[in-house]
């Protein structure tokens, strides 16, 4: 099978938490810690899309997207993964799910298709956690360039999407998000319990 690449989200403004997200501790390990380690594994090349510091990880910007959304962020991963040998695939995942399934690209994986796949959980398309073909490249960079719907969800409709049912069940973690300072704690205390 072909190489898949990663791309961690770390761009975002986080207005709802208050402060940056990427860097927020959570069991004294930065959420987009957490999300590396997970990530990592399952990919043979990992970047980041925004400008958190990761020891050894490419840190790509949005260039003339700036402030475009996660959009933007995956315009420059799917330029980067097409720049690696051997590689057709970008599978992406927000700084905010610091449980991200260990099982995400097994999941996004069954079929080899050139479209991307986005897992469907409980009713619910996991958008910022999809694998992204890198053929998709042009299309995403006219969609920004256009400025039309931006969003994740309309981006993979455009490019024919494969919709994976995935039973909560099968989940080697979680795609529970931290979006307010609220959640981090609860999701503190949560772990904190779990471990005592």
């Amino acid at each position: 099978m072909t190489a898949i690449a990663g791309l961690i989200y770390a761009g975002g403004k986080s207005s709802r938490f208050g402060a940056d997200k990427a860097t927020a501790l959570l069991q004294d390990k930065r959420l987009i810690d957490h999300v590396a380690v997970r990530l990592d594994p399952q990919v043979s090349a990992l970047a980041i899309a925004g400008s958190i510091d990761r020891t050894g990880l490419p840190c790509l910007d949005d260039g003339a997207h700036t402030d475009k959304g996660p959009l933007a962020g995956l315009l420059a991963g799917l330029t980067w993964a097409a720049s690696l040998p051997d590689i057709a695939c970008l599978v992406t995942a927000p700084c905010d799910v610091p449980l991200l399934p260990k099982n995400l690209v097994g999941l996004l994986t069954p079929n080899s298709t050139n479209r991307p796949t986005v897992l469907n959980v409980e009713g619910r398309w996991q958008t910022g956690c999809a694998l992204w073909p890198t053929s998709g490249l042009p299309v995403i960079a006219e969609t920004l360039a256009t400025g039309q719907d931006l969003s994740l969800h309309s981006a993979l409709r455009a490019l024919n999407v494969e919709v994976i049912e995935c039973d909560p069940a099968l989940l080697d973690g979680s795609f529970a998000n931290i979006n307010t300072q609220d959640d981090l704690a609860h999701l503190e205390r949560r772990l904190s319990q779990s471990h005592g």
